[in-house]
């Protein structure tokens, strides 16, 4: 069998504020995923929750344990 090890994960909010013409993220999502990266953290996607009372995204991280 292959080798065993755990996965660990860490979730980044980021808050998305309403506007006519759509959403705007208070903050640079592309500067969160290289910070994250640099760390030896792995992009693995966001999710948006957008029609949520206070829309926002996360986005998944992870990493070997």
């Amino acid at each position: 069998m292959g080798s065993c090890f755990m996965r660990e994960y860490t979730f980044v909010s980021i808050t998305a504020n309403r506007h006519r013409e759509g959403l705007d993220l208070a903050e640079n999502y592309r500067e969160i995923i290289r910070n994250h990266a640099a760390e030896g953290w792995e992009f693995v996607q966001a999710i948006s929750f957008e029609q949520h009372i206070d829309p926002h995204i996360d986005l998944v991280f992870t990493r070997k344990d």
